[in-house]
Order: C-alpha cells, then structure tokens, then sequence
C-alpha cells in the first residue's frame, strides 16, 4: 500500500468521526471532554435518583384521604323545659327558709349539663336584696336547706328535679321587713 492510499483512509476516517489516532490534540480534548460529559451524566442520574428516592420516602411517610360525597353531618338539639314553681312566702322570718320543687325536662337529643343563674325584683325597687335564692340538685327536704347546686348532667328526653330555696338570713337588716321579691331562676344546659 502506499502513503498516499493511507492519508486517504486516514482522511476518510477522520470525516466520517472515526480517527484512529488518539495520540492527536484534537483527539486528547476530545476524549477528555467526553469523559467529562460522562462524569456528568452518571452524577446526573445518581442524584436524580436520590432525589426519587427521597420523594418516595416522603410519600411513603405521609397519607391523605379524602372525605367521600354523601357524607351527612347532623347538628344535634338542645332544649329544656322547665316546670313552673309557686312559693308560699309571706311573713318569712329572719333565719328561716322556704323550698319549692320544680321538674326539668332535656326535650332536646343530646345530653346537657345543668346549671342555674337567679336573680330578684325587688319591691320597693330602691330596697336592697336580702335574700339568699339558690338551686340544687334532686328534690327538695322535708325539712332543712338542701346543699349544693344545679350541677347534674341530664340525658336526652329525660327529666329530673331541682330545688329552689329562698333564706332570709338571721342577721337580716330592719329594713328588710315589708320586702317582698320577684324570683326568676334560669336553668342553662351545656352539651359536656
């Protein structure tokens, strides 16, 4: 073969990209480049699968769900009532006491814890209130003053009994004669 034939190949390999000959420059940055892009790309795709890896710990480590249609949520009712009580008080002397039962009705679908608020009219309206007015649980003594408050828990359409009690103290002032008030007791219930 000769030179010429050779140059030729040589030629003809280096335009079609398959130079034979590394030891060249051109062939020396070219390899170097190539390694370098293929450093590159291997890093590329470990920390892209890391990246996927992470992602699905991340899942895999967190749920959702989804609150399906159709799902009905009902209010419950609350509602009292509350039977009325007349009391016979007149000529109430001082350390003496009157009672008078009364019934309470949970008329609503959900259980209600009892409580009672009271406040007095008095007349004359410039007197100053000298009675104690208190509720309790449970239906009033034959005799005595019942302890406590309204405090129990009543369940849904069931009924109960509660106790009003009106004391004029033993240290009630003079002025408290010829005072007389008007009673009204609220009876509050919270669902516990």
């Amino acid at each position: 073969m000769n030179s010429s034939t050779v140059r030729k190949v040589q030629r003809l390999d280096m335009v079609n990209g398959h130079d034979e000959d590394s030891t060249s420059p051109a062939a020396v940055a070219t390899g170097g480049a190539m390694k370098a892009v293929k450093v590159l790309a291997i890093s590329l795709i470990a920390v892209s699968l890391g990246l996927i890896g992470t992602g699905g710990t991340y899942a895999f480590l967190n749920s959702s769900a989804q609150v399906t249609p159709g799902l009905t949520l009902t209010a419950g009712t609350a509602a009292l009532s509350v039977g009325s009580q007349s009391l016979s008080w007149s000529n109430l002397a001082p350390g003496s006491a009157v009672t008078g039962t009364f019934t309470i009705t949970n008329t609503g679908d959900v259980p209600l814890t009892l409580s009672a608020t009271v406040a007095a009219t008095m007349t004359p309206a410039a007197a100053a209130n000298p009675f104690t007015i208190t509720v309790a649980n449970g239906v009033c003594p034959a005799s005595g003053v019942p302890s406590g408050t309204l405090n129990s828990t009543l369940a849904a359409g069931a009924t109960t009994s509660a106790c009003l009690t009106v004391t004029l103290p033993t240290n009630a002032l003079p002025n408290a004669q010829s005072v007389s008030a008007g009673i009204t007791a609220t009876i509050s219930g919270v669902q516990p």
